[in-house]
């Protein structure tokens, strides 16, 4: 099934929830008017009540009378919908309105409530009634009487209808409204989110070089900040591979310019010349294969150990000229937020350069700084002058002519170095070279 768009979604929720509140407004607004409704016509029933209790009495004789009868024309017009009788408790008619004719009134209450009391019910011709009905006794009365007025809700029950019926009409038209205004805010809200796929794209077809965030917003701008990075990163990593191909042509070429010489030689030291170029070959095509992996940030790698082993290395290396690696002091949990081989690629070819220039010595510092890891190796070389600092890290520039080297260590440092986002610096000291690598920390 085809996942809905992101507008689609907006969309779809915002107008469901239009919908439901909507509704729920109109299904409340209706019953306020109605409860509104309602009060007014039991305030105006109270006042008719009180009117008839004003006017009844019981007289000397024990008779029920009424002093006058309530002037309203209402309750003199037979079935005209506004009535009030006097009963006793038991339901026998003592006194009515001249509109109930000769029907009574009979509202079903439970009990006779000592306090006025609303209530629904049917009246003499079936008309919906609304009523109010209290006991009282009156001076002079042996017993209490039941004192109910009513009148006719078929007007209430319309306007209630009615207003449930505009007030239904008014919500469909502020739905159709609130809609439009809905589609304008998802289109005007998802415009960067267009503008950045429009960028992405011309980046992809070469147009651009970046995704420019200026227009996104506050919200879309980090997005397209963090594709650049990604993009410099993918760069960087394509550019690793690139150099690391050209680098293994480039280190490949010598063995192959010797073994193509041996064969058009005298030949007879081949098998010698085989071995040794053969093993420099795949020391090359193994270093350069490992250099040219991807940088992975999600491995984690203790400093202590790979420092540690790589110094014991070394000095078997250098042994023959009596340079002694050291391994400073530093935190055992201290670890590089990348893969082990990287680490151990890197540091190698520091300490191989450190050990072909010390003259006694190197030492390997490691510390924590925030977020960064800060490793350096120290010899007690003679240095580099000012002008080489940065020229010994471009590759294919060596400044040491003692072996064969091939003059590109640094630069694959530097490579690695690049792709985990870190830096590679080199400073002279009082007494020798420092390589400086800044690396992620973990």
């Amino acid at each position: 099934m085809k996942a809905l768009s992101l507008r689609a979604r907006l969309l779809l929720s915002g107008a469901l929830g239009l919908v439901l509140v909507s509704a729920l407004a109109g299904v409340l607004l209706g019953r306020l008017f109605e409860q509104a409704a309602r009060d007014n016509l039991d305030t105006q029933l109270e006042q008719d009540l009180l009117t008839v209790l004003a006017q009844a009495e019981i007289d000397a004789s024990g008779n029920l009378t009424l002093r006058q009868e309530p002037n309203d024309a209402r309750f003199q017009r037979v079935f005209s919908g506004a009535y009030w009788q006097i009963a006793t408790t038991d339901g026998q008619v003592l006194l009515q309105s001249r509109s109930l004719w000769d029907e009574s009134l009979q509202p079903p209450i439970p009990g006779i409530p000592t306090q006025a009391s609303g209530v629904d019910f049917s009246g003499p011709m079936r008309q919906p009634l609304r009523g109010l009905t209290q006991q009282v006794r009156l001076p002079r009365s042996q017993a209490p009487l039941q004192v109910t007025v009513a009148s006719d809700r078929s007007q209430l029950d319309a306007d209630v209808a009615r207003f449930r019926q505009r007030s239904a009409l008014a919500m469909a038209v502020l739905i159709a409204a609130w809609l439009a205004v809905l589609v304008s805010q998802v289109q005007f809200g998802l415009r960067p989110l267009r503008a950045l796929g429009t960028r992405v794209e011309q980046v992809r077809h070469g147009d651009a070089a970046q995704i420019s965030s200026e227009g996104l917003g506050r919200e879309v701008a980090p997005l397209a900040d963090e594709l650049n990075a990604l993009l410099a990163h993918h760069q960087r990593m394509v550019s690793r591979a690139r150099s690391s191909a050209q680098d293994l042509a480039h280190a490949l070429k010598t063995p192959l310019s010797v073994l193509h010489a041996e064969a058009d030689g005298s030949g007879e030291h081949w098998r010698q010349t085989l071995r040794e170029q053969s093993r420099r070959m795949q020391a090359s095509i193994d270093r350069y294969l490992a250099s040219g992996m991807a940088a992975d940030r999600h491995q984690r790698s203790a400093v202590a150990p790979v420092v540690q082993s790589l110094c014991r290395l070394m000095e078997r290396v250098h042994g023959e000229r009596g340079i002694h690696f050291v391994a400073g002091d530093m935190d055992v949990q201290l670890c590089f937020a990348g893969a082990t081989a990287d680490l151990e690629e890197m540091l190698g070819n520091l300490l191989d350069n450190a050990g072909r220039w010390a003259t006694h010595e190197v030492r390997v510092q490691a510390r924590a700084d925030d977020q960064q890891l800060l490793i350096d190796v120290i010899d007690d070389g003679p240095g580099l002058a000012e002008e080489a600092l940065q020229q010994v890290l471009q590759r294919g520039v060596r400044l040491d002519e003692r072996d064969g080297s091939s003059g590109l260590g640094l630069a694959i440092v530097g490579d690695i170095v690049d792709s985990y986002g870190g830096r590679l610096t080199l400073r002279n000291t009082g007494s020798g070279l420092c390589a400086s690598l800044q690396l992620p920390r973990a």
